[in-house]
């Protein structure tokens, strides 16, 4: 295994850069809030929904305890059943932790790139509301869920543990209908245009050909 306070420090680096970027699309997406008419409501479906929420709300349960053992070196005194031996390697955590970054990287993109524009998922959609098509939604359509399962991903496999894999599953189960849900009122309110983004960008992976249109 890797030391475990280089591994604290690893995890606490993006943690830091997403915090200042979410702290700024906060700021923004209030005052935006507050300027906003004409709401459309989204039509979630519930358990879906709630199954992305267990995989977001599971990143920071994992990434903060992650840090907070490894920071105290208590991490190798967990019990044996939150942890598998067999996932102790460096090669193993090198590898989750490239995941981890990369997925960290690309939801601090999103929030600091969209602002205001990528609103948080039980959010209703605006008249007003703009559609943004570069950046990190010019990769996919829904770049924070993709970066959940990427974040969890990693995360198991830089801390060896299984555990991670489950919200992660949890959101890959509910992102593609809450998704469709999401693109429905979107097609509604653009017309024509999210059609023709729809065609250029995938909605979780990247088109390498892109549709004509």
């Amino acid at each position: 295994m890797l030391p475990q306070k280089l591994g604290a420090g690893l995890l606490t680096l993006p943690l830091l850069v997403l915090a200042f970027f979410s702290v700024l699309y906060w700021i923004r997406y209030r005052k935006q809030e507050k300027r906003a008419s004409d709401k459309q409501h989204i039509d979630y479906n519930k358990f879906y929904l709630t199954l992305v929420a267990i995989g977001y709300f599971g990143i920071w349960f994992f990434w903060l305890g992650g840090i907070l053992m490894l920071f105290l070196e208590r991490y190798t005194a967990l019990p044996l059943w939150l942890t598998c031996s067999f996932m102790q390697t460096a090669f193993l955590q090198i590898l989750g932790f490239a995941i981890f970054y990369i997925g960290a990287l690309f939801f601090t993109w999103a929030v600091a790139f969209a602002g205001e524009s990528l609103r948080p998922s039980t959010s209703d959609v605006h008249s007003d509301h703009k559609l943004i098509q570069e950046g990190p939604l010019a990769v996919v359509r829904h770049p924070y869920y993709v970066s959940y399962v990427a974040i969890l991903a990693g995360l198991s496999l830089a801390l060896s543990t299984p555990w991670p894999f489950l919200p992660a599953l949890c959101v890959v189960i509910g992102m593609r209908p809450t998704a469709a849900a999401e693109e429905k009122e979107l097609v509604a309110l653009f017309g024509e245009a999210y059609l023709r983004y729809q065609r250029r960008v995938g909605r979780f992976f990247p088109k390498f050909i892109k549709s004509a249109g």
